[in-house]
């Protein structure tokens, strides 16, 4: 099947659902459901989330603590109160036609944060206590708190995720490519988002501050969602429209201090001077009649950059369009574009003289430069469809198109022409059923198609222009009494030659035990897969290290077990914390890294044959309501092992820790971040035969403090970076940021 006949079958496929959707809801028979929210003394909550769960409805308790949630087809529902520092309820209800159903919450006050509530990574909304993965939430709140400036910003306080420079490593999946793919899937809206050169994650394109929640599911998720989620899935969940004009702006500004080594500055002699870095985001929503409403987000940002030779400039547009185009249906138009004019800092000239691009002479070819400057333009468009055809039938339709277009600047800053850089396009849909036959039994079905078009300077005139990919997956689970189960299932086929495709079966498998109060077991098993990207297979370049392609690459295999626990212990029968812990063990086949080939003096990615990654994780949050303070830790340990050589894996850290919390005192708000890695194994040293000292490795130690007040609707926090001004590398040959502090202002009206 060729992708153009996949896409238009998708196209009709969605036509003819919503028509057929649309004629079921003009039979559907509506009611409503509605109710007030108290806590044990009887006074109201405001802000509580009220939702009916695997549904779309929803509503917030308004400051009496009353909420309503209109024109709901008639049926039988779990409807589910939840808000930070009470204990989650979950009650039935039964929604006739023409009438309210009343259902009031008395919320109980408990010692622990309970925020990680629900998440939808695994295809379906379910409450996170109760399913049998480790899965780790980022809420807005979080976002905000630390003044997260782009989403891999973000990820650095998710226990068990390392960033090595800007590429995702969960639980040692991955180690240091040259970001030239990812074994991390990305997800917004349930959409995936890989870039079309290089399947990178597009860190920069989703703006923090309308991201509603990130979640890490942590192990394969290619029986979900295909193979770009070999090690894991980040699920990136963007807010709807309030009920009434919201308008929130954003300033902030700051410094890198300067370089304190003397062997650096005499290299450099503007790195005495104090890098300022700033920026502003502007964010409004709004309804925009009864059935419409619309959020969008400009982004502008400036990094002088702490590195010569290292700064970036970047404009950013965003919107999210929501149509209720019945009670039962409605349809979500996420649109995007950004433009970023950069300087970028790829190696050193050598540990002592850190702060300096190196160059590479490759025998009498020019030299290839360690710095590279280029003018990049994404844009993103995804149009989203979802119909609860009955009380029990979920119908959903996706769409997307992601562009990319990247220009190297000449001496004067200006585009050379798009035949030197990359130009390319990622698009895709799928249409996807969840049918609940029965009370506690779920069955989702659906179809999937992606293809690319690529042309870049980077790779040869062999090489084919996209993998276009048609795919088929189905998920099942059962609860029986106390245990849940789940089985799912993925077919993807992938045309990676002419004539030649790849095809992949994808099996998982879990079961999620609750045992005594609040307590649930989980054991799983997955498998994963990754089809090595256009760039990895047909790569042709000497411009910043000589790399040669590759055309027989195999595809990345992973197979994964997990035995976890999630609960919260009580003192004197009152729970004080919520702890997570999980033993996990993956194999993975025909890893692909860069490796140098002496016959060509240069680099190529190569297959490993055989790893093996094992460990263990323990996460634990506490919200100590008496002393107004949130705390959380967390902390993994992995065995990363190269099972052909009998040497670690490379760029994995044996120990990660990562802790902090925040308190407040009195009007004041502070706290801290502390980040620590181990320093890896073993790095690979084929880099530095070509750049000096790449070979060096050194721990990562990183505190991050914070201290802020409101007056007003004005908020101000002051955000102190590596506080403790501690170096370290962010990857070979790269100095990680030093201590920088920046004053952000922000305000809500």
């Amino acid at each position: 099947m060729t992708i153009p006949k996949t896409w238009r079958g998708l196209t009709l496929c969605l036509c003819v659902a919503w028509g057929l959707g649309g004629m079921q809801t003009a039979r559907a028979q509506q009611g409503a459901v509605a109710g007030r929210v108290t806590d044990a003394a009887g006074e109201p909550l405001p802000g509580v989330n009220v939702a009916l769960l695997e549904t779309t409805y929803g509503a917030a308790s308004a400051a009496d603590g009353t909420w309503r949630i209109g024109a709901v087809p008639a049926g039988s529902y779990r409807i589910q109160a939840s808000i930070v520092g009470f204990a989650t309820e979950v009650r039935p209800v039964a929604v006739a036609a023409g009438e309210t159903a009343q259902i009031d919450f008395v919320l109980e006050s408990i010692a622990v944060e309970a925020r990680e509530i629900v998440v939808t990574t695994t295809r379906r909304t379910e409450v996170a206590n109760e399913i049998a993965a480790s899965v780790s939430v980022l809420t807005a709140e979080d976002l905000v708190t630390r003044n997260a400036l782009a989403l891999d910003d973000a990820l650095q306080y998710v226990p068990g995720v390392q960033l090595t420079g800007n590429e995702v490593n969960v639980r040692g999946s991955s180690g240091f490519s040259y970001n030239t793919g990812s074994r991390v899937l990305l997800l917004v809206d349930g959409m995936p988002m890989l870039s079309p050169d290089a399947e990178r994650i597009p860190f920069d394109l989703i703006p923090v501050h309308q991201i509603e929640r990130i979640e890490v599911l942590k192990g394969p998720g290619s029986a979900l969602y295909g193979g770009g989620a070999l090690g894991g899935i980040i699920h990136v969940v963007t807010k709807t429209y309030p009920d009434a004009p919201e308008t929130y702006l954003e300033a902030y500004g700051g410094a890198y201090q300067p370089a304190r080594r003397d062997v650096w500055r005499r290299e450099w002699k503007a790195s005495t001077d104090p890098r300022p870095l700033g920026g502003v985001a502007l964010n409004h929503a709004r309804p925009l009649g009864a059935n419409t409403g619309l959020w969008t987000n400009v982004t502008y940002r400036y990094d002088a950059g702490y590195l010569n030779m290292d700064n970036a400039r970047s404009f950013q547009g965003f919107s999210k369009f929501t149509w209720r185009t019945s009670p039962d249906s409605h349809i979500n138009i996420l649109a995007g574009a950004s433009r970023e004019t950069s300087d970028t800092f790829i190696y050193w000239n050598g540990a002592r003289d850190a702060l300096n691009p190196g160059s590479i002479e490759i025998g009498s070819a020019a030299s290839s430069s360690g710095a590279t400057d280029n003018r990049t333009q994404h844009f993103s468009l995804m149009p989203a469809y979802a119909n609860a055809l009955s009380a029990r039938t979920l119908f959903q339709a996706k769409t997307r198109l992601l562009g990319v277009l990247i220009q190297p600047l000449d001496s004067e800053k200006k585009p050379k022409p798009v035949s030197s850089g990359t130009v390319g396009f990622r698009y895709g849909g799928e249409a996807q059923i969840d049918y609940e036959p029965a009370p506690g039994r779920y069955l989702i079905a659906g179809v999937s198609g992606d293809a690319n078009v690529t042309n870049s300077s980077f790779t040869g005139d062999d090489a084919p222009s996209g993998q276009p990919e048609i795919a088929a997956f189905a998920q099942w689970e059962e609860a029986i009494g106390r245990v849940r189960l789940t089985g799912g299932l993925r077919f993807d086929s992938y045309r990676i030659h002419e004539g030649d495709a790849l095809r992949k079966l994808s099996p998982r498998a879990s079961a999620a035990i609750g045992f005594a109060e609040a307590w649930t077991l989980r054991l799983a098993y997955g498998e994963g897969f990754r089809a090595p990207s256009v760039l990895e297979r047909f790569v042709e370049s000497s411009d910043y290290l000589p790399v040669v392609s590759n055309p027989d690459l195999k595809p990345e295999t992973s197979r994964s077990y997990e035995l976890g626990v999630r609960g919260q212990p009580t003192l004197g029968g009152v729970p004080f914390l919520t702890l997570d812990a999980a033993l996990f063990l993956s194999h993975y086949r025909e890893l692909i890294e860069p490796t140098f080939a002496p016959e060509r003096r240069s680099f190529r990615f190569v297959n490993f044959t055989k790893a093996r990654i094992r460990g263990g994780e323990l996460a634990l949050r506490a919200y100590l309501r008496p002393l107004r303070a949130a705390l959380y830790a967390g902390y993994t340990w992995l065995d990363a092992e190269d099972l052909e050589t009998s040497e670690p894996l490379a760029f994995r850290s044996t120990h990660l820790l990562k802790a902090g919390g925040d308190f407040r005192i009195g009007p004041i708000e502070c706290g801290a971040d502390f980040r620590w890695a181990s320093a890896p194994e073993r790095v690979d040293s084929d880099f530095a035969l070509f750049v000096p000292d790449a070979e060096l490795s050194t721990p990562l130690q990183v505190l991050d403090a914070r201290v802020g007040s409101s007056w007003r609707g004005v908020s101000a926090t002051l955000h102190i970076r590596n506080a403790l001004n501690y170096h370290y590398l962010s990857r070979p040959a790269l100095l990680g940021a030093p201590r920088h502090a920046f004053l952000q202002i922000s305000t809500r009206f």
